[in-house]
């Protein structure tokens, strides 16, 4: 599983990279002050000329980058918000997206627009819009690339764990799993019926014939 999720971690930095670059050159045609956002950002700090457009790349970039790799470890290690498909990718590419504006741009636009005596709306509609739509963008980008490549790494788990989903390469890795993420959840009094196969105890003999009926399933004959 650590390896799987290294795998999804290096999947959202390519995309968060990629993801960014598109966004840098939507928000190179929507300026403030005749600049990228993130470069009048830097601006404020006191930095100008050719140092801002240089220190201001550097800062998108590597923000798309910290995105992208939290994105990737996230999608990979939730198993409900496993990127196990390229439309979930997508999906949840597109709502990281519009996190990210409502995080990152909105508060810095607000910033920018206080700095230069303005209305946030003042910045003008298209570029407020347009910018929602430059961080979509960058989400599904960021989205795709890991929703296509994801899912052949998480493929690659032998065993499934019936209870939410999460594939590991081995059984004692699922094993590991469930005993520290799933059987904490009921006491060791109540764990009465226990699996001959795996060890497993369940507090019902339903639960533990729907776990056999999942996890051990008979041989056809």
């Amino acid at each position: 599983m650590v390896s799987t999720i290294s795998k999804g971690v290096s999947y959202g930095l390519l995309g968060g990279f990629i993801g960014a670059i598109i966004l840098g050159g939507i928000a190179s045609m929507m300026p403030i002050n005749g600049v990228p956002f993130f470069v009048a950002a830097v601006m404020m700090m006191g930095i100008t000329g050719s140092m801002a457009t240089a220190a201001g790349w550097a800062m998108h970039l590597i923000t798309g980058l910290i995105i992208g790799a939290i994105f990737g470890a996230v999608v990979t290690k939730v198993p409900k918000l496993q990127a196990s498909n390229i439309g979930k990718g997508l999906g949840l590419g597109a709502a990281a997206g519009v996190i990210v504006w409502v995080v990152f741009f909105v508060p810095m636009a607000s910033l920018l627009a206080s700095s230069m005596h303005m209305s946030l709306m003042s910045i003008g509609a298209t570029m407020i819009g347009g910018s929602f739509v430059g961080h979509l963008i960058f989400g599904l980008v960021l989205g795709g690339i890991v929703g296509s490549l994801l899912p052949k790494q998480l493929a690659g788990g032998k065993y499934s764990c019936h209870s939410c989903g999460a594939s590991f390469s081995s059984q004692s890795a699922l094993m590991d799993h469930m005993n520290k993420a799933h059987m904490a959840k009921v006491a060791p009094s109540q764990q009465q019926f226990k699996c001959n196969a795996c060890g497993m105890s369940f507090n019902s003999q339903s639960e533990l014939m729907e776990h056999a009926k999942k996890a051990h399933p008979m041989p056809a004959r």
